[in-house]
């Protein structure tokens, strides 16, 4: 069903070369696969579980506390103290006010220790808390 504009003399052909655009596809999925586990901020973690959630993308838009399994407090992934948390978290305000405040914090920890970070932050005058947990799949 095609036709053939040139005829036998070498002119012009009038069909689609499609695969430079083949190869440029395959090289952005290539990009996207190998940058998209790497735009999710802070330590990996464990996260609990829960039923009911709203869901937020994490593409680094958020200032993301972590506490790790050992009780360790990362501010995106630079581990600090607990005692300079809320200077370090002002610093980084100073920077961009518009983030939020993420926490994610392992599934073996006790809520004490959790609690004891957001504790500090609320004293230090950060009142909205944004806490991370992986969805349960209902079926």
């Amino acid at each position: 069903m095609g036709a053939k504009v040139g005829g036998d003399s070498g002119g012009p052909v009038g069909d689609i070369n499609v695969t430079p655009l083949i190869d440029v596809v395959l090289v952005l999925l290539i990009i996207f696969m190998v940058v998209t586990p790497m735009l999710s901020s802070g330590v990996d973690v464990k996260l609990p579980s829960a039923r009911k959630t709203t869901q937020a993308q994490d593409n680094g838009q958020h200032l993301v506390i972590s506490i790790d399994a050992e009780g360790g407090i990362y501010m995106d992934r630079n581990k600090i103290a607990l005692q300079n948390l809320v200077d370090e978290v002002n610093a980084e305000y100073r920077r961009d006010p518009s983030r939020a405040i993420l926490i994610k914090g392992d599934t073996s920890l006790e809520y004490g220790q959790v609690r004891a970070v957001m504790d500090t932050l609320s004293e230090g005058g950060m009142t909205t808390l944004l806490l991370a947990v992986d969805k349960i799949k209902e079926e």
